[in-house]
């Protein structure tokens, strides 16, 4: 069975349109690229060969569409990892690095990684 957009209504064709020209942000552009092809009636694979994207990715975006509309065109980044290190943390570690070590009285002249982590755990 094909998988296509819903009907898109006109002011929702002009923002895409626009988008598709002269969006700013290459995952809109992509992705408006996707629906309107897919309101031409394109077929999945159709648009996959076109786009060089996954099929699984195209039924993604159509879904999103239906559901969201054009919201469904901005990027959900995901937050990433956690952080290690708290912001007091990482202010002690910026400020000891910021020291010749040689101040410290430590025997080498400049930080490594291991070095800063090393003297940073004695703290």
């Amino acid at each position: 069975m094909a998988m296509y957009v819903r009907d898109i209504t006109n002011e929702e064709g002009n923002k895409l349109h626009r988008i598709a020209r002269k969006g700013a942000d290459s995952v809109e552009v992509r992705r408006a690229l996707v629906v309107l092809a897919s309101a031409q009636k394109m077929k999945v694979p159709e648009i996959s060969e076109l786009y060089h994207m996954s099929k699984e990715h195209i039924r993604h975006i159509i879904r999103l569409f239906n559901e969201k509309g054009l919201d469904a065109l901005k990027p959900q980044y995901g937050g990433g990892r956690p952080r290690t290190f708290t912001e007091e943390q990482r202010a002690d570690i910026v400020e000891l690095a910021q020291i010749p070590p040689k101040t410290l009285g430590l025997p080498f002249t400049h930080w490594s990684l291991s070095k800063l982590k090393e003297i940073a755990e004695q703290k």
